[in-house]
């Protein structure tokens, strides 16, 4: 190969903050930090602490001012779910009790495993909305302009 050898890295730059995976994680902090909202309860600001700077990260962008109040009923089911979930783990308690009845003893399920159902079942909900499975997180990978198709009037003629 002809011309002069390479002097090192002289061509290389280096990163500034703006791409820097600490920057950027601390930008998702201070971004989650800045749209929290005031109404949450104990356990859905725990939830809301843990969740939002990993959304709000730059490269993830996926929390807004306008979808914030379905990300607060994402947070506050959670927030129920695992206070169900740490009731029926305590020892004692249980899924299930032992009813009398007249047709003797029946096994039954406490009404808390459904609440604890229903709130895995909302939970789910919003958090695919919000590409938090990931079935969800392919899907919004594989289809990034979907919805912004490039047609003519011609092509339906």
């Amino acid at each position: 190969m002809k011309g002069r050898t390479p002097n090192g890295n002289e061509n290389v730059v280096p990163l500034t903050g703006t791409n820097n995976p600490d920057a950027l994680r601390e930008r998702g902090k201070q971004l989650a930090a800045d749209m929290k909202p005031d109404h949450l309860t104990k356990g859905g600001s725990k939830v809301y602490d843990r969740i939002a700077p990993h959304v709000c990260n730059p490269l993830v962008s996926r929390l807004n001012f306008y979808n914030m109040e379905s990300f607060v009923l994402m947070c506050e089911a959670l927030a129920r779910h695992e206070t169900l979930r740490k009731y029926l783990i305590t020892p004692g308690v249980g899924e299930t009790y032992i009813s009398e009845t007249r047709n003797g003893e029946q096994i039954k399920n406490r009404p808390e495993v459904a609440q604890l159902n229903e709130t895995f079942r909302q939970f789910l909900t919003v958090a695919r909305d919000f590409g938090l499975t990931p079935a969800a997180e392919r899907g919004l990978k594989a289809n990034p302009a979907q919805g912004q198709l490039d047609l003519d009037e011609d092509d339906f003629a």
